[in-house]
């Protein structure tokens, strides 16, 4: 506490700027990342359209699948990017993770090979919570979905899980990956917005 009613008054002026800046930021950030959470829900409703694993009909669900994919990662690595940052922070190690995030945004492009970009997401959110402040490495979670749904997708090929699908290959088994990554990726997502609304600090 100050101790008195003026010295109050001029901390809170002088500290004011610098709390709203700071609350607008935090704004700004959890709403991006509800935003994002909302790109992979819907990225992961259209991968369980059965016409995408089908010679019949695919293209328009591919194509719409592939733009929501494409959105929420570039959304994403953001947002991530954001989150994680440290002021006048430009280390090697992080501006790798930062071009790392970048490539595995533009991996998405080719959204069918998703064991490339899911790996990719992975490593890129690990690498931008690992040289991020401290406070926000919980952001290393965000990489465990893309391994769940990778070690789904594996598991699904080699067990030749679901039907066999045109060409036999229980690719809309492998698929089912994909949709855990997105739900996933999503429940991750709103979580950190949660966390990212915290109370503005002043410096006195």
């Amino acid at each position: 506490m100050l101790g008195s009613d003026h010295s109050s008054y001029g901390c809170l002026v002088d500290t004011a700027p610098s709390t709203v800046s700071a609350d607008s930021i935090r704004r700004v950030l959890r709403i991006a990342l509800v935003v994002d959470a909302v790109l992979w829900l819907a990225a992961g409703a259209a991968s369980v359209n059965r016409a995408l694993y089908s010679d019949d009909d695919w293209e328009g669900p591919y194509k719409l699948f592939s733009v929501l994919v494409v959105v929420a990662a570039a959304a994403t690595s953001l947002s991530i990017t954001m989150y994680t940052s440290k002021p006048n922070a430009r280390s090697a190690s992080r501006i790798a993770a930062v071009a790392l995030a970048v490539l595995a945004t533009v991996s998405t492009l080719v959204a069918w090979a998703f064991v490339v970009w899911s790996a990719l997401l992975a490593a890129a959110f690990a690498a931008l919570a690992g040289t991020g402040p401290s406070q926000r490495r919980h952001a290393l979670w965000l990489a465990a979905p893309f391994l769940a749904g990778l070690t789904i997708a594996f598991v699904a090929a080699i067990a030749k899980l679901g039907p066999p699908g045109s060409h036999n290959d229980h690719s809309e088994a492998q698929g089912w990956g994909v949709t855990v990554a997105c739900v996933l990726a999503a429940a991750v997502l709103a979580m950190l917005a949660r966390r990212s609304s915290g109370r503005p600090t002043t410096v006195r």
